[in-house]
């Protein structure tokens, strides 16, 4: 068994594949992840957005998993050099997800780039990984709202903002920016979606209705 589950953290080719190598217990569980999420949106020196750095870290038992076979020093501590392969393979599975992120200007949605400046961490028994998606050109804000949308719609991945300063502005002076958490999940959905198995990526109709609505969301409203 720890022979396959290092095999398939090497790979993560998806995050349906990802999971397969988790505990017995907590593979049993949807969502099969989870992630404590922070943002900084980013503004150059002219006041102009130009993109969105996310922060997530993982939960205890996926980090533990997830860095087997990426230890040089066999000693628990892997390195950032040591993760980058995985890194490379956690934003290449991202892309298919779009990054769990959407960026909106008055409404309309913001195309976002490839991303930049990303690597893993290990630290405290937990991974975290860093990445940056910038906007395709930079975007005056001037009198106008941005919403970022962080989350999973599927629910494979719990995505939950950080209790403590999920959202920071790099620049955008005078801007302010309100924080939305989705609602707990009544007991029953969450009953119903715990038997699904991590094999099953896509939720029934009646449950995906719900989970699209567990929306971690960020306005921010610049002058």
């Amino acid at each position: 068994m720890s022979e396959f589950m290092a095999k398939a953290a090497r790979r993560w080719s998806a995050l349906s594949t990802v999971f397969l190598f988790m505990s017995a217990g907590s593979a049993m569980a949807h969502p099969h992840i989870l992630i404590k999420a922070r943002a900084k949106i980013q503004f150059n020196p002219a006041g102009q957005l130009i993109g969105v750095r996310n922060i997530w870290n993982f939960d205890d038992a996926f980090s533990a998993y997830a860095i087997q076979g990426y230890d040089s020093k066999r000693d628990g501590k892997p390195t950032r050099q040591d993760l980058q392969p995985l890194a490379d393979i956690n934003v290449k599975s991202l892309s298919v997800y779009n990054f769990f992120t959407t960026m909106k200007i008055d409404g309309v949605k913001t195309p976002l780039g490839k991303p930049e400046n990303y690597w893993d961490v290990f630290d405290h028994d937990t991974l975290t990984l860093r990445f940056t998606l910038p906007v395709e050109r930079p975007v005056s804000m001037a009198g106008k709202t941005l919403e970022v949308d962080v989350y999973d719609p599927e629910y494979f991945a719990a995505i939950k903002f950080a209790n403590m300063h999920p959202i920071r502005l790099v620049g955008g002076k005078g801007c302010t920016v309100v924080v939305h958490r989705p609602k707990p999940l009544d007991a029953s959905i969450a009953s119903k979606l715990a038997v699904i198995p991590v094999t099953q990526r896509v939720l029934p109709k009646d449950l995906s209705a719900i989970t699209e609505t567990l929306v971690n969301d960020a306005v921010i409203s610049c002058p």
